[in-house]
C-alpha cells in the first residue's frame, strides 16, 4: 500500500534555509543530492515487490519522485548537513586559477 504525500509538507523545510543565511542555491543543491539519495534507498526497499517488477520506467519514476519528496520534507537532514558544510566554504575569488 503506498500512502500519498500531502503537497504542503515541501513549504515547511524552506524556512530554516532562509532564517540560515545561506544561498538558496546551495540549499537547492543540497535537497537535490539528498532527493537522489533518498530515491536510490527507495529504490533497494522496493526490489522483490510488485512495484519494482512492474513497468520499470513507473517504478524508476516513482522511486525518484518519492525521494525528491522525501528530501524537500526534512528527509535524514542530509541537505542540512550539507548545506552548513557548503554555506561554511567561502567564494572562489574572482581570478584563482
Amino acid at each position: 500500500m503506498i500512502v500519498p504525500i500531502p503537497p504542503n509538507s515541501a513549504a515547511a523545510p524552506a524556512a530554516p534555509a532562509a532564517a540560515s543565511g545561506t544561498d538558496p542555491a546551495i540549499r537547492e543543491a543540497a535537497e537535490g543530492f539528498e532527493g537522489i539519495f533518498m530515491s536510490m534507498l527507495v529504490e533497494e526497499m522496493l526490489k522483490g515487490t510488485q512495484v519494482a517488477e512492474g513497468n520499470p520506467v513507473y517504478a524508476g519514476l516513482m522511486t525518484q519522485k518519492f525521494g525528491d519528496q522525501l528530501a524537500r520534507s526534512g528527509g535524514i537532514g542530509l541537505a542540512d548537513v550539507l548545506e552548513r558544510q557548503l554555506g561554511s566554504i567561502p567564494p572562489a575569488a574572482g581570478g584563482a586559477s
